[in-house]
This record gives C-alpha cells, sequence and structure tokens, in this order.
C-alpha cells in the first residue's frame, strides 16, 4: 500500500466503531481525517493528532468534497442505527442512511481519485437462516426500514464502483461488542447494554426465552478485520462476512456478561410486539471468505473479549458464576430481540 492509500477518512468517527477504529488506524502508522456531525461527541487524542472535520448540513456538497480530497481509503461508518427505530422513523432513516450516502459518493467521484470506500453494513440484510451457516451467498431479505437501507447503500457503493469512482468492501458485521467510552449513554448494541447494566449492578433484562444464537464480534477483531479491508487488494470490490464464526445463545451470552461483571440478576421479559416483526432467528456466521482472502482470524472469544473488558476498566475478577438463569418454560413459543 502506497503512502497515498495510507490516507484516511473515518466517516462517522465519534460512533462506537468509529472512536476504535480510528485509534486502530493511527497506532499502526495511518493518517486519519475524521468526519463527524456530533460535535459534542468524545474525539480521540491521538499521538501526531487527528484532522477532525465538522459536517455542514447547509454545504453537504463542500463538506464531503473537503472531507475525501487526498484519502486514499474511507471508513463508511455513517447512518442512523436500530432496526425498530427505522421501522418507527423511516423517512428519517431514509434520509441518515441515504441520501447523505449518494451525496458522499457523488463527491467521491467528482474529486477523480478513486478512494476504496469500507463500509460498515450488517448481517440484518440477510433472510432468516435456521442454525445453518450463513455464507456470503445467502440469500437476502431484510425485515426492518434499516436493514434494507444498508442493503440499499451496498447497493450505491456497487453502482459508482462499476462506474469506476471507487472500489469498494462490504462489511455485513454480526453482533459487535466492547469497551464503550459512552457509558451511561444509550450504548451501542445489546450486548454493551448488558453490559453496562451488569457493571452497574442492575439487572439484565432479555425478552422471551433467550435462547437464539448470535454471533459475538470484539471490538478490536472488528476494527482490525475492517483496517485489512483497506490494505488488502483482495478485498477490492468484494462483500465480507464479519464476526467471530461461533455462535451461542443470548442467554448464555447475558450469563457470561452477568457473571464477568458481578451483574444482577437476569429477567425475562415479555415480547414487545414491534420486535418480533425484526427478530432474525438464529445466526450462524460463515466467516471463511474473510478468512481465506484476508487472513482474517478473530483473536476473541466472548470470554476473552469480556476479561480484556475488564482488564482495562481494572475490574476484579469476580467468583465464577456456577448456573445459569433458567428461561421461563411456560411461554416457550417467544422468541428474543436483538439487532
Amino acid at each position: 500500500m502506497t503512502d497515498t492509500h495510507r490516507r484516511a477518512l473515518v466517516w462517522g468517527a465519534t460512533g462506537f466503531i468509529g472512536r476504535h477504529l480510528v485509534d486502530n488506524l493511527v497506532r499502526c502508522g495511518w493518517d486519519v481525517r475524521a468526519l463527524t456531525r456530533r460535535t459534542s461527541a468524545p474525539r480521540i487524542d491521538a499521538p501526531g493528532g487527528v484532522e477532525w472535520i465538522e459536517y455542514d448540513p447547509s454545504a453537504p456538497t463542500h463538506t464531503f468534497t473537503r472531507a475525501v480530497a487526498g484519502a486514499g481509503v474511507v471508513f463508511n461508518l455513517a447512518g442512523s442505527s436500530g432496526a425498530v427505530a427505522s421501522n418507527r422513523h423511516p423517512l428519517e432513516s431514509l434520509d441518515s442512511n441515504c441520501r447523505l450516502q449518494l451525496q458522499f459518493l457523488d463527491a467521491c467521484q467528482r474529486s477523480g481519485e478513486r478512494p476504496h470506500v469500507v463500509f460498515a453494513s450488517s448481517r440484518l440484510v440477510y433472510a432468516a437462516t435456521g442454525r445453518h451457516p450463513v455464507s456470503e451467498e445467502h440469500p437476502l431479505a431484510p425485515r426492518s426500514v434499516y436493514a434494507a437501507h444498508k442493503l440499499c447503500v451496498e447497493q450505491y457503493h456497487a453502482i459508482y464502483a462499476q462506474r469506476g469512482a471507487i472500489t469498494s468492501a462490504a462489511c455485513r458485521i454480526s453482533n459487535p461488542y466492547g469497551l464503550d467510552g459512552e457509558v451511561g449513554g444509550k450504548g451501542y448494541g445489546f450486548v454493551n447494554v448488558l453490559i453496562q447494566r451488569a457493571l452497574a449492578g442492575k439487572p439484565l433484562a432479555i425478552f422471551g426465552r433467550g435462547l437464539q444464537l448470535r454471533d459475538y464480534i470484539y471490538i478490536d477483531d472488528l476494527v482490525r478485520a475492517m483496517r485489512l479491508c483497506a490494505e488488502h487488494p483482495g478485498a477490492r470490490n468484494e462483500t465480507f462476512n464479519l464476526g467471530l464464526g461461533r455462535s451461542i445463545s443470548i442467554l448464555d451470552a447475558a450469563t457470561q456478561i452477568r457473571g464477568a461483571f458481578s451483574g444482577g440478576p437476569i429477567e425475562f421479559q415479555p415480547w414487545p410486539a414491534e420486535h418480533e416483526t425484526v427478530e432474525s432467528g438464529d445466526f450462524v456466521l460463515d466467516g471463511s471468505k474473510a478468512r481465506a482472502l484476508l487472513g482474517f482470524i478473530p483473536a476473541f472469544t466472548l470470554e476473552r473479549g469480556l476479561e480484556d473488558i475488564r482488564e482495562r476498566l481494572g475490574v476484579t475478577a469476580p467468583a465464577p458464576v456456577r448456573l445459569a438463569a433458567q428461561p421461563p418454560a411456560a411461554r416457550a413459543a417467544v422468541r428474543i430481540t436483538t439487532a
């Protein structure tokens, strides 16, 4: 990779993934420019500095033109998240997840620099799978406006790649978790919410019985995989599943979190109707393509990831939890949701 291509724009740099990605890139010797609309969000203080650009909604063309100038790689993490929220407010999701993306891609085309764009998509674009491993070739059937927009933006990138304006790598990310600098805020994803509640000694609430399988990827593994999508020539115009490649139930995950941080009891709550409509069922990720083309092998199981968070926070290791909570038997038909 040339020096030019080691100049990265991180769009969405103050979000959970973005903060960790900026830190990883700087430590790996990249020149980083960060684009954010959140003026009050925490910013990385990195050796050598990070150039910060504030999104100006009154002049999007100017903002994006300035942001992409000279950037060989763009990590595109922008957009609102939340499957349920997107169904409640579909037009807001359209604006934040689609319209801005077209303005950004137009700026890339006008620049003439043909940057490589690593786009953060979602596992939620897939159709229901049962317990069979999901490869990148699995049928697509979003169950929320959020997931539909993620898939739409994947196609935007593919169209602009066909035009020769960019190259791209679409990253269909499983459930990420890790040390979240915005403790006390809404958190990122249900795993981080459970971690925050456990650290506060509060009950860990899950819907239904919590028996659905999920794949959990630690943030350090995720940002390393995304960096490989930028560095490796084999990632050009490809789609990758990014996850651990090993699934456990939500109940087992909650039990491990409770044990790692001495959290309160696990509480089984009734299934909210609007969550049931976006529930994807079991998810088992096939990560063989990322392993073969990128050489990506995750380093953190869920247990090891939780241990790393505990070490970084200086939390004393608790006594082992001997018995997992038991899900209610009377309502076997109810399910649990996550995004």
